[in-house]
């Protein structure tokens, strides 16, 4: 069977179709995401923070927005002194930190809570996020989603200045 070189450009273009579709209906069988379920990112993938704002359960606040490339930073009640830098690692905390979802029958009665408010540039409404600093582990509560997340102790600090 003789074939132009149309019918050969056809073949090619087939057989290379076929192995693509057969690459992405494999792709999720030999490459598994993993346990998404249990590992989840307090803020959405790809987030750019344009205003953060933390309420302390004293009426102390603290908020940034972002200034072009820079952060300026208005508190309420605090004295708080931090530089350009230390407030990029604040936001890059809050952009990449995630923990572990707890179950949905947790108690914090009694318990004084962080309230902390995101605007990001991907969402038109405004994040919310309870913190509740305990003696072992911070617990977040994602507002939005009804979902508790169980942190180190030691993020508390990265993602809460003067705590």
């Amino acid at each position: 069977m003789k074939l132009s070189r149309t019918g050969w450009n056809n073949v090619i273009i087939f057989s290379v179709m076929i192995i693509i579709l057969l690459i992405n209906g494999t792709n999720d069988r030999l490459f598994p995401e993993g346990d998404s379920d249990s590992d989840k990112h307090l803020l959405p993938e790809h987030s750019v923070i344009l205003t953060l704002v933390i309420n302390f359960s004293d009426k102390r606040q603290l908020t940034f927005e972002r200034v072009g490339r820079a952060w300026q930073m208005t508190s309420q009640g605090l004295l708080v002194d931090l530089s350009n830098q230390q407030i990029e690692q604040l936001m890059l905390a809050w952009q990449q930190t995630s923990g572990l979802v707890q179950a949905d029958d947790i108690l914090v009665e009694g318990l004084q809570g962080v309230e902390v408010l995101i605007n990001t540039a991907t969402s038109k409404e405004e994040l919310a996020y309870m913190l509740y600093p305990l003696v072992d582990q911070l617990l977040v509560f994602n507002l939005q989603n009804n979902l508790w997340l169980a942190l180190p102790t030691a993020v508390a600090h990265q993602l809460i200045p003067n705590q």
